[in-house]
């Protein structure tokens, strides 16, 4: 629902506009995703940790619709002229606030529903290794989306586009990191 909600503004980023229809679109990445699952449950009667990951991947690509979405409309409100250049600072802060928010989304399906950690006890401490854990993943992924996004003038692609690019190759790099970090020191049982 999340990347439904929000891909037509991320499409328009990217310069897509009529084709494929939206709703085909998005139809098709909520059925990949329920494939994506339905794998790695398959594959967890081999070994528990593939149903996991499939379900950390399904978060992964909601919490991503999200980020890039919050990213796109931030972007939009702020600067809604066409082939507009994006000031680092400006881009950078948004690129930070659209991960903040999709990382407390991610916090919470990732310990209800990819980890399936239902203890109560340790919340706080949980949270703080989260947050952690997070901060860093923050750094990364803003660090990557900000260099990535400098080079926006050499590629000769629109400075929107480029920027919702740049978003991409950060989710990729950070995704790795928190994976790790979520199920090695937040939710390790």
């Amino acid at each position: 629902m999340i990347f439904g909600l929000l891909l037509p503004i991320v499409l328009r980023d990217f310069n897509i506009t009529n084709q494929p229809p939206y709703l085909i679109t998005a139809l098709f990445f909520v059925i990949l995703a329920v494939v994506g699952v339905y794998i790695g449950y398959q594959l967890s009667k081999i070994k528990q940790f593939f149903f996991q990951l499939a379900k950390f991947g399904a978060t992964g690509a909601a919490n991503f619709a999200l980020d890039i979405g919050v990213l796109s409309v931030l972007i939009f409100i702020f600067f809604p002229q066409e082939n507009a250049t994006i000031p680092t600072l400006f881009y950078a802060s948004f690129k930070a606030t659209s991960f903040i928010v999709a990382n407390i989304n991610s916090y919470l399906w990732n310990k209800f529903w990819s980890f399936q950690d239902n203890d109560k006890k340790n919340t706080l401490k949980e949270f703080g290794k989260f947050i952690l854990v997070s901060s860093i993943g923050l750094v990364i992924n803003a660090s990557v989306a900000t260099l990535t996004n400098s080079l926006q003038g050499t590629v000769g692609i629109d400075p929107k586009t480029w920027a919702a690019i740049s978003a991409i190759v950060a989710s990729v790099v950070g995704m790795g990191w928190n994976f790790l970090g979520y199920k090695f020191l937040v939710f390790k049982k």
